[in-house]
């Protein structure tokens, strides 16, 4: 599971989402998830959701592949890693 840390502190879901709204293009969904989090949809059976978690001094976003329970382990391959890497080239995060 993809864990992307950044320097900056008490991002907020409205923030994330916008992000990946606007890194990942019209070809993915991104809303809302469980409490601070976003959920990324490139169909019905791609899927990753996205948690945020406040450390000392910056701010970590675990990324873990969604979708159906069978699809877990492939959309962890795929689809978690182009959430992770989208959110490691944004430079709203690198700001402190």
């Amino acid at each position: 599971m993809p864990q992307v840390r950044v320097p900056r502190t008490r991002v907020t879901p409205d923030e994330l989402v916008t992000v990946l709204r606007r890194r990942l293009g019209t070809q993915y969904q991104v809303d809302y998830g469980r409490k601070r989090g976003a959920t990324v949809r490139r169909n019905h059976f791609a899927a990753a959701e996205v948690d945020i978690r406040d450390v000392a001094g910056a701010t970590v976003f675990r990324v873990r592949g969604g979708g159906l329970p069978f699809l877990r382990l492939a959309n962890r391959f795929t689809t978690a890693r182009r959430v992770a890497y989208a959110l490691r080239q944004s430079a709203e995060f690198r700001s402190l």
